[in-house]
């Protein structure tokens, strides 16, 4: 098991970090697509979003995992 997957899985361990870390971590690492919301329009920060240079807080989401 390397490193990164070690400090993932006990982070994901605990039920309240895993609801507050899991989606920023699985996105950091690339292990999740980082598709730029519906509501958001503007094509240049839909590419940013894409390519990993604005993350968008879990709360806006909207529910979505």
């Amino acid at each position: 098991m390397t490193a990164p997957t070690q400090v993932l899985s006990a982070l994901l361990c605990d039920p309240d970090a895993a609801v507050q870390m899991a989606g920023p971590l699985l996105r950091s690492l690339d292990l999740t697509d980082r598709d730029p919301l519906a509501w958001i329009t503007d094509p240049n920060l839909r590419q940013s979003i894409a390519d990993g240079f604005i993350d968008i807080p879990d709360d806006l989401l909207g529910g979505r995992p």
